[in-house]
């Protein structure tokens, strides 16, 4: 007969000892080894491993006690002990206040000695943060009477604040010192400041460093130390660096091999042969770079090119080597982040679609495209890989209050006191529709207008819009109200990229009534070539050219915005007046020569004139004034529309009871009505040309600065224009986007050529129209 089998023993009871603090129920429920279970030791040891998890013990066991068929289980635990105080000594530069908010252990909670020096290495942090780049700190353990409680103690040895007033280098005799600092992210004390050790910079210096001796032929360069030594005080130490630079190297020759769907002689042009003979790891990194540009252009992503080196003596020989897998298609699109813009918005301004090839070029644009709309603080777009050879487009966009909602009140010396109401919003509904309404009034001014423009009419790239305004303006001699309204529609142009034309209808109807107590009549008609009381309709048709390939709607970086705007008042159109208006201007922004900065650079002309065999002329209101901040045609420096033609030394004055009216001998020639609470100046020119430079950068987000320097003249005949005779002005300005309150900026320029004496003015911005 055969041998019977041994009975399988089960669980009997589990039960724990040496526990203190932690709850049985706790532990034998981590445990997870239940009484009718199966015994294994296995399954024992998993669950010791488990407890151990738990960090609460410093000691688990288990013993076994065989009965029948049963086996009952002890779990025998050591606790860790409980910190029960913490204190701080020897710290007298910070208080323990301070400290103890820097601390991540807690009374009550276990003691590990791990977590208790990372505590001390977080606590170090903090006192090198603040210069003190001596301080060390000891953590010291007490057990208490209790026995399963400790004392915590930080020993805090302070020593002084510290700075690097030096930096020394060893062993690169072949470069300047004075670039290698140029590379480091930590400085030595300056008059400006500096001087912060800060350790967690080193390796980014190091790394620069090491990159710097490699662009100029040691191909082999190391840090090999960095060390703060005792400096000329106890408070000032030295950052030695020691390098060791290796042999210099020569480029040999450089092949690639692979490339199939780049021609040899298009990937070639990525190593031009104007280089020069010494090794430079940033080209390779440059043509290395170029190489993937183009192949993603291709719609090949996932690709290698490897640069191999093989050194014989001092020369690098250089051979890339291109593994091209197969080219990428869009599968999906996926837009998040928009809370309150439609994604059909979004959608709309892409230039890359599902099913599409892959092009970087294309996904660039659709960023510059969805930035430009000015909704989104931020636009992100990166793309990950898909199914077989298929990648997914990952959009994500950052939203920004665009709507603005204020009210106030402000002074000018033209316009008296003035109180505002102005609601606009650039998102309507969510679908980017704009609205604007704005009403002023004041002593000298009222301003109604409101205007609505749908960007996309029925789901098509066709822009309509319509305004409706209502203002009238004390001008000193004579009060001006203009009534009207415009309507416009526009497409974007197949030709040039970038581009979009659009044609408007405006009518408008100009009254010009006699202040009382100022001028005579006769005066007034003599000045405005109007007839005071009886309103002057202009009807005109304004065509308008945008071409903007600008990377951004308000701070652009990089790119072009070109306009031309072609008015005809009059003629076939009708109306009181005839003239044809024309206005050009063109920003390019690149980057500055000063790192962080963009340049800017700006042309603007304006050329007014009438139609052939027409009796009428031009009414003064139409021609070109230059001067302002905010005016339709700004120079910053001098005050609104202060520059008009003539010469100011020839002025002949002549009182008119408290009114000085000065003439110049021409018709042509300007005239200036200077009193008490004002100066302004008629008749403007016919021509204007004005030139501005900027340096735009960053402050704190969202502040913006601005260094600028402004030129412009006007001139009425064609005879008299001197594109070298222009006023000048340089000054600084600030830029900010305020939720509610929109884009608001205020700009200080020095005007050189002003007729009342060089001084600087200030002028108010508001809106994106002169940023």
């Amino acid at each position: 007969m055969g041998q019977e089998a041994a009975p399988i023993a089960v669980i009997g009871r589990v039960s724990v000892d040496g526990n203190a603090t932690v709850d049985s129920t706790r532990i034998l429920r981590s445990f997870e080894v239940p009484a009718g279970m199966r015994f294994s030791e296995d399954a024992v040891r998993r669950g010791i491993r488990k407890l151990f998890a738990l960090g609460l013990f410093d000691d688990i066991t288990v013993s076994y006690r065989p009965h029948d068929d049963r086996v009952d289980l002890v779990i025998h635990v050591k606790e860790r002990p409980r910190i029960s105080k913490i204190e701080f000594s020897g710290n007298k530069k910070k208080e323990s206040s301070d400290l103890e908010k820097k601390l991540f252990i807690r009374v009550g909670e276990t003691y590990s000695p791990t977590t208790l020096r990372t505590q001390v290495d977080s606590l170090l942090k903090l006192y090198h943060d603040d210069g003190y780049a001596r301080a060390s700190i000891d953590a010291l353990s007490d057990t208490l009477a209790s026995g399963n409680d400790v004392g915590i103690r930080f020993v805090v040895r302070e020593g002084e604040r510290v700075k690097i007033e030096r930096v020394q280098f060893v062993g690169a005799s072949a470069f300047p010192a004075k670039k290698l600092r140029k590379q480091l992210k930590t400085k030595a004390r300056g008059f400006f400041g500096g001087g912060d050790v800060k350790e967690e910079q080193f390796p980014e210096d190091r790394e620069k460093l090491e990159h710097f001796c490699r662009t100029r032929g040691y191909r082999d360069a190391r840090v090999v130390s960095e060390e703060l030594v005792p400096g000329s005080a106890p408070n000032r130490l030295v950052l030695k660096i020691t390098i060791d630079p290796g042999p210099r190297y020569l480029m040999g020759n450089v092949s690639w091999t692979g490339n199939q769907v780049i021609s040899a002689a298009e990937i070639e042009k990525f190593w031009p042969r104007r280089g020069g003979p010494v090794y430079d790891v940033s080209r390779i990194e440059k043509a290395q770079a170029d190489a993937f540009a183009e192949y993603a252009e291709r719609g090949y992503l996932y690709l290698q090119v490897e640069p191999r080196e093989t050194v014989r003596d001092s020369v690098v020989d250089l051979a890339f080597v291109v593994t091209e897998g197969l080219p990428e298609t869009v599968r999906l699109v996926t837009i998040s982040g928009n809370k309150n813009t439609r994604e059909k918005v979004i959608r709309r301004e892409m230039d890359i679609h599902e099913g599409d090839r892959f092009r970087r070029s294309r996904l660039m644009r659709t960023r510059d495209n969805i930035s430009r709309l000015g909704l989104f603080e931020d636009v992100g777009i990166d793309f990950v890989p898909a199914e077989s050879t298929d990648v997914d487009i990952l959009l994500k966009v950052k939203e920004k209050q665009v709507g603005t909602a204020s009210a106030g009140a402000g002074f000018t010396s033209q316009s008296g006191i003035t109180g505002y109401v102005e609601l606009g919003h650039n998102n309507v509904m969510g679908n980017g529709q704009s609205l604007a309404l704005h009403l002023e009034r004041g002593a000298k001014t009222e301003d109604y207008t409101a205007s609505f423009t749908e960007p996309w009419f029925r789901d098509t790239p066709t822009l309509l819009g319509f305004s409706l305004f209502n203002s009238s303006r004390d001008l000193d001699l004579y009060k001006q109200k203009q009534v009207g309204g415009s309507g416009r529609i526009g497409r974007p142009l197949p030709w040039p990229d970038y581009s979009r034309g659009s044609i408007s209808y405006q009518l408008e109807k100009v009254t010009i009534s006699r202040l009382s107590g100022t001028l005579t009549a006769e005066q007034e008609i003599a000045l405005a070539g109007l007839t005071p009381g009886r309103g002057v309709l202009t009807s005109s048709v304004q065509t308008s050219f945008l071409r903007n390939s600008t990377d951004a709607a308000f701070y652009p970086t990089r790119g072009t915005r070109l306009s031309a705007t072609d008015e005809f008042a009059g003629g076939p159109f009708g109306g009181s007046v005839n003239f044809h208006k024309h206005r050009f201007e063109g920003r390019l922004y690149m980057p500055s020569l000063l790192k962080g900065m963009t340049t800017m650079l700006k042309a603007r002309v304006g050329l007014i004139g009438e139609y052939p065999d027409q009796n009428s002329s031009i009414p003064p209101y139409e021609k070109f004034r230059l001067g302002g901040g905010t005016t339709p045609d700004p120079l910053r420096g001098y005050d609104d529309y202060q520059l008009v033609p003539g010469k100011f030394d020839q002025i002949v004055t002549s009182i008119a009871s408290q009114v000085i009216s000065v003439t110049l001998p021409t018709v042509h020639d300007s005239t200036v009505y200077d009193t008490t609470s004002a100066r302004i100046r008629y008749p403007g020119g016919r021509t204007y040309v004005a030139y501005t430079l900027e340096q735009q950068f960053p402050i704190v987000h969202p502040l913006h600065g601005v260094l600028f320097f402004d030129a412009g003249n006007v001139w009425d005949r064609w005879q008299e224009i001197k594109l070298w005779d222009l006023k000048t002005s340089v000054g600084a300005g600030i830029r900010l986007e305020i939720p509610l309150l929109g884009n608001v900026g205020f700009d200080y320029g020095y005007g050189f050529n002003r007729d009342d004496g060089p001084r600087a003015v200030g002028h108010f911005l508001i809106g994106n129209v002169n940023f």
